[in-house]
């Protein structure tokens, strides 16, 4: 009888062992990632007011002539189309950042030499990336007439620019045809990845309190990219009015999915989600005199752009990639002119991805 009890004994310890090694290696696998850009905020010293990034800087010099285009992979051969998205992408880039640093120049004219900087680079903005000639030309031309005005302490968006009207009219006939042929008013709709969409979305934005550690669970758990990125967005939702919000930790989840090269329709949303919080929380400020970081921001979107062109290059009929595809690009770089009255452009960003979404809900619930 006492070595029946003992085997039995041995055998609960057992149990229990094997119980407790499962339930640790469960919380094993729910590592939340960790803040990919800490030693960045770490190298500060005491009297920096921005962290230093790459060629950005502190987040003022002028990047019109460091401009970094997308690079095709050799697992991605060109095609007509495949040329077509890239340069439509490219085009876009180089006008944005022309923009960003004429926004500087203009910000801080009546301080004694500032947009000198901001001139030099416009003079030598890199278009290495577009082949297009009447395009490159007119850009060309419309960056150092900027250049020009900034030196003679004129602003350039004030001036009549014949060079931009130029410029808008060879992208034009370059790209409106194009565009026409693929796009139409479909949207992409997270209920046909996601069955529990709408009850997860609902709870989302009402239980932000508590569903958020659920919902960080639901995204890290899950195994299916397209669910994931449906789940990463509503992560972000729920973490925007969290008593306890960590932007630093919804960078963390967004960054690993921007960075696994898989295509989902939401890649776009989620890299403007991951800029605006780096932006407002983290590295810059919600301010026109904030540090900004539009080289760095777009390194990641170049990454996302390729992954979108490679997924059209096979899918060239999906008419919702195209369009995310072009909002990706059309996005404006964080610039400090913009037209927010109180602050940068970053807080429009903000307001359209997040707090616009809780006054949709808001309606919603008045109207039902």
């Amino acid at each position: 009888m006492n070595s029946l009890l003992k085997i039995i004994a041995l055998i609960s310890l057992l149990w229990m062992l094997l119980s407790c090694d499962g339930s640790n290696s469960a919380r094993r696998e729910l590592l939340i990632p960790q803040f990919p850009y800490q030693v960045y905020l770490d190298s500060m010293g005491e009297d920096q007011w921005s962290p230093n990034i790459g060629d950005d800087g502190e987040g003022f010099v002028a990047i019109s002539h460091k401009i970094r285009y997308p690079e095709m992979p050799d697992t991605l051969t060109l095609s007509h189309f495949v040329d077509s998205l890239l340069q439509c992408y490219n085009i876009a880039l180089a006008f944005n950042t022309m923009a960003y640093d004429v926004s500087t120049a203009e910000r801080y004219m009546s301080e004694s030499d500032f947009g000198l900087e901001q001139a030099d680079a416009l003079d030598s903005i890199n278009v290495s990336g577009i082949s297009e000639r009447d395009i490159r030309e007119a850009l060309l031309s419309a960056s150092k007439t900027a250049a020009a005005w900034i030196r003679k302490g004129k602003e350039p968006n004030s001036q009549e620019n014949p060079d931009v009207d130029r410029f808008y009219e060879a992208y034009n006939r370059y790209s409106t045809a194009f565009i026409e042929n693929h796009i139409s008013d479909e949207e992409f709709k997270p209920e046909t990845i996601l069955k529990e969409y709408s009850e997860i979305h609902a709870k989302a934005l009402a239980d932000t309190a508590s569903f958020r550690l659920e919902l960080l669970r639901m995204t890290l758990e899950e195994t299916d990219f397209s669910k994931q990125c449906v789940l990463a967005r509503e992560f972000a939702y729920c973490n925007y009015r969290h008593p306890q919000r960590s932007d630093k930790e919804m960078v963390a989840v967004l960054d690993k999915l921007l960075r696994e090269n898989k295509y989902s329709p939401l890649l776009g949303e989620l890299w403007r989600m991951w800029r605006v919080a780096l932006q407002i929380n983290i590295f810059g400020s919600r301010s026109n005199d904030g540090a900004m970081y539009n080289l760095f921001y777009n390194d990641m979107r170049n990454r996302v752009a390729l992954v979108y062109i490679a997924h059209l290059k096979t899918h060239p009929h999906d008419k919702v990639a195209f369009k995310e595809f072009l909002r990706l690009a059309q996005a404006y770089n964080i610039t400090r002119n913009s037209p927010c009255l109180f602050g940068n452009n970053a807080n429009l960003e903000d307001m359209e991805l997040f707090y616009s979404v809780y006054n949709e809900n808001t309606s919603d619930e008045n109207n039902s």
